[in-house]
């Protein structure tokens, strides 16, 4: 077995002319792609790079991925790896990870993890989410590892397959894939080095002059940035209120809560300020009633020394020969007011315009510098320049805070919103774009970071498209792993729009997955989850069957969890695994409940393969039919988990687990789950082996068995009591290590309740736990039944379970309580009779959290709605 596999280089290079004029001559076609961003041909063509990178729908890909593949590749074997569960320990420090910012970013050394884990050298890899493609980037460095990566990587996975992997990056957004763009297709760094050297000269001697201010002693200084300060309106006697004057205290740098009105004297704090606006013209022409700023203070430097002082006639001058100067063009396009606020209050303080977000001198240093980098003959070259002063345009807006901890006042916004603050730092262009120590900076950290990137040429296809539609092969790819968008957490088209205006290519909002509350522009949960469910078939198609796909998210909301987890098992995956991410030591952790709720996750799903959906396909519906499905997810399963003298019980081989997969893989394909609970733990046990309360293939028993050797004591999983089910579940566990008494059952039980119960589910009590589900001997020692005696059990309570069912379909309004139990009776009785209005009607009674602790509820009532529209 060979150690790496190199592929030949088959495809035209980056930037290559008959690419690009074969892209302009389709533009016309791709229009009709969904997600087609908006802008002209012209502005799209600039911006990309074929055949590796567009800025809109990638037609070259499929030619790629047939010339980029390495000769004999195929050949070998597919061996299933089974579902990554290794910890990982990654920083964020890593140049290629802060060459550019963007919200929501994965490390690329933790996805390297993942892809050296599912993949073999030459494979290829997905990322349909794909942000700045640090999924690309890990692909990339699989081949080329720096050694300490390498060394630590060998350290916790072992014997590992080093080589290129290739990787098909999307995203919805411009400014995304742009970034990916620069991270991933290779940079001639000195060619940058020297020609942004050379801009900056340019810059400095022919619009130097708008960062000059003369020191004491009349010599000319440059400035490194200028504070400036809101102009308030005293509530008591209406004197105007210099913000940074009144509240700010220069020996702390800290803003008072509470100041004194400089006309009256009387006690004030920023919130009962009256907000003051005045008429103001732009350097577009246009005059607009804006909140009033006013300079400050100008920290400046003269040779190595640094200075402060407070504007002067001189620098005022200066001020107004800006505002009549003649720039080249900029965007002056309007901000859309009711989808990109949220809070941000732009609107009410003025700033209606893209063009409104700069001061003059920003505007007009941004507007030379753009137009200069943008016109770069060299495409590469072009990109890598426009790459590094796109950067500077949230740091040279309003929005940069005055924040006066350090020197530093570069790119101290606030992330995720439009927020324009009280005290604003208006950076220079160099010191914006080089830093306090030009030495150091981010030019010289880009030229740094582009000379030992990993990346290598023709490994990475890039597109800017939704993911709704992949132009590609079915079966075409070997891994997925993606970073979806989550809910409204994040609008990333809203922050993606200042940037793009620049470009002239803006992404089209319309096919964003969010959750928008918006009145204007309202996108509800339903939007969102079939625009997921959506993407996630696609991955399901174009996925090699047998595959894996890793879906890391970020769930801050039950009910985002629930249509995120709903999508992935409607596409046709089934998920194998599910571990917390954990952000604070970057580890992961098996999560034990059904569901975890309000943290980062690591979903591990696989497409099933061709075999079992053929065999499924003949015996679907029948008992068969089930054991088919759980011969299948076993392979797909670790055999073992532990490491370093741990062992652990693998959550998945439980049979209440087993049982969750097996109704959701019929469910989500229109069949009735064919045994009940009782029937399919019967099953198990006469089917498969079982080690330490966990199911194995009979081929897996021995591997089992011998890491069994090498430990004393199973690290038990531990199985919290959330609902009537996982109770009984815990009462199984507890009760089959020996029968036990009330009287010892009920301490134990009532500790494990200390953890508490959601305030919808009706416990019954435990008297009644036991009645129901399991037997007594002639000691009056509760213990488990036997498997054939469990059946019969089972359907007695069943119908006690669906008379109180019909409690809950004949009352009207919200259920307060009740018993999940019961409702996961009712939806089962009911799908089968196909009365898929009953499920809704009585799902819709259900608060939506309830869901969250109980996927089967969620896979019956989600299909029924689906069905009974």
């Amino acid at each position: 077995m060979t150690e790496s596999i190199v592929p030949e280089t088959r495809v035209a290079p980056v930037g290559d002319a008959a690419a690009r004029e074969e892209l302009a001559r389709r533009l016309p076609e791709l229009r009709s792609v969904p997600g087609f961003p908006k802008g002209d041909d012209e502005a799209i063509l600039r911006m990309s790079l074929p055949p590796a990178y567009t800025a809109c729908p990638n037609p070259f890909i499929r030619d790629w991925l047939k010339a980029s593949a390495p000769e004999g590749y195929d050949e070998e074997p597919y061996v299933d790896p089974g579902p990554f569960a290794s910890d990982v320990s990654v920083g964020k420090t890593h140049p290629i990870y802060k060459a550019h910012s963007f919200p929501t970013k994965v490390p690329h050394e933790a996805i390297m993890r993942f892809i050296l884990h599912y993949t073999r050298p030459g494979d290829v890899v997905l990322d349909g989410f794909c942000g700045t493609g640090m999924t690309g980037v890990a692909t990339q460095a699989c081949g080329n590892p720096e050694p300490g990566v390498k060394a630590r990587i060998e350290q916790e996975m072992g014997k590992v397959r080093w080589g290129p992997r290739r990787a098909v990056l999307q995203d919805l957004s411009p400014s995304a894939t742009f970034i990916a763009a620069g991270v991933n297709l290779p940079i001639d760094a000195s060619a940058f080095d020297r020609r942004s050297k050379e801009i900056l000269e340019r810059f400095d001697a022919e619009w130097g002059w708008m960062y000059e201010t003369t020191h004491t002693d009349g010599q000319k200084a440059r400035i490194d940035f200028t504070v400036w300060s809101e102009v308030f309106t005293c509530p008591h006697c209406g004197g105007e209120v210099v913000f940074y004057d009144a509240a700010f205290d220069e020996g702390s740098g800290r803003v008072r809560d509470t100041f004194r009105c400089p006309s009256c004297g009387a006690g004030i704090g920023k919130r009962s300020l009256e907000r003051r606006k005045v008429p103001i013209r732009t350097l577009a022409g246009d005059v607009i009633e804006r909140i009033e700023f006013r300079p400050v203070k100008i920290h400046y430097r003269l040779g190595k020394r640094r200075f402060e002082k407070d504007p002067d006639e001189g620098d005022l001058a200066v001020l107004r020969r800006i505002a009549s100067a003649r720039v080249p063009p900029f965007p002056t396009d309007p901000i859309p007011i009711a989808h990109m606020y949220h809070g941000s209050r732009l609107g009410p303080k003025g700033f209606t315009h893209v063009h409104h977000l700069f001061s003059d001198r920003a505007l007009a240093s941004l507007a030379v510098l753009w137009n200069w980098c943008a016109v770069e003959e060299d495409p590469t070259l072009r990109l890598a320049l426009l790459f590094w002063v796109e950067q500077a345009m949230w740091g040279m807006s309003w929005m940069n805070r005055y924040r006066p901890e350090g020197y530093s006042q570069v790119s101290q916004y606030q992330t995720g919103v439009y927020y324009v603050p009280a005290l604003h730092s208006e950076c220079s262009l160099r010191y914006t774009l080089e830093g306090p120590d030009p030495a150091k900076g981010k030019r010289r950290s880009l030229v740094k970071t582009w000379a030992t990137s990993p990346v290598r040429p023709e490994q990475v296809a890039i597109s800017t498209a939704s993911s709704t539609r992949l132009d590609l092969p079915d079966d075409s790819i070997d891994y997925v792993f993606v970073d979806p968008p989550f809910g409204e957490n994040i609008y990333y088209a809203d922050l993606g729009y200042l940037v793009e205006r620049w470009h002239g290519v803006i992404e089209d909002p319309g096919e964003e997955a969010i959750v928008d509350r918006n009145k204007e522009r309202p996108k509800h949960l339903p939007e969102y989850q079939g625009l997921m469910e959506a993407c996630f078939r696609e991955f399901y198609r174009v996925l090699k069957p047998g595959r894996w796909m890793t879906v890391e998210f970020n769930n801050s909301s039950n009910q985002v969890w629930l249509a995120i987890q709903e999508a992935i098992s409607a596409a046709g995956f089934v998920v194998a695994d599910t571990r917390v991410f954990d952000k604070e030591q970057l580890s992961y952790r098996q999560v034990t409940a059904a569901n975890a709720v309000k943290r980062d996750l690591i979903i591990s799903a696989y497409k099933p393969a061709s075999e079992l959906e053929e065999r499924f396909s003949v015996v679907a519906g029948s008992e068969e039919g089930a054991w088919e499905f759980v011969r299948e997810h076993l392979s797909h399963l670790p055999v073992t988990e532990g490491r370093r003298g741990q062992a652990l019980v693998v959550r998945e081989r439980m049979a209440d687990r087993l049982y969750d997969r097996m109704v959701a893989y019929h469910v989500h394909r229109g069949y009735v789950p064919p045994l009940s609970a009782a029937e399919f733990y019967a099953g198990l046990e006469e089917r498969f082996p079982v080690r330490d309360s966990m199911y194995f293939l009979p081929e897996q028993v021995e591997a089992y068995e011998r890491h069994r050797m090498t430990f004393k004591e199973l690290a038990q999983t531990e199985l919290f009591i959330t609902n009537e089910s996982s109770a009984v579940q815990w009462l199984r566990r507890f009760l089959k290590e020996k029968p036990r008494t009330f009287a010892e059952v009920m301490p134990a039980f009532f500790r494990e309740l200390q953890t508490g119960l959601p305030d919808w589910e009706n416990l019954p009590d435990l008297k009644v736990l036991l009645d129901e589900n399991f037997l007594q001997d002639e000691k009056g020692r509760w213990y488990v039944p036997d498997p054939r005696k469990a059946a019969d059990l089972e359907k007695l309570r069943t119908k006690a379970l669906l008379r109180e069912f019909q409690t809950y379909a004949e009352g009207r309004g919200k259920l307060a309580r009740f018993r999940s139990e019961a409702v996961r009776a009712g939806f089962k009785d009911a799908w089968a009779r196909r009365d898929f209005g009953l499920i809704v009607k009585v799902g819709d009674r259900l608060p939506a959290d309830c869901f969250a602790d109980d996927e089967q509820l969620l896979y019956y009532y989600d299909n029924a709605k689906r069905l009974h529209r």
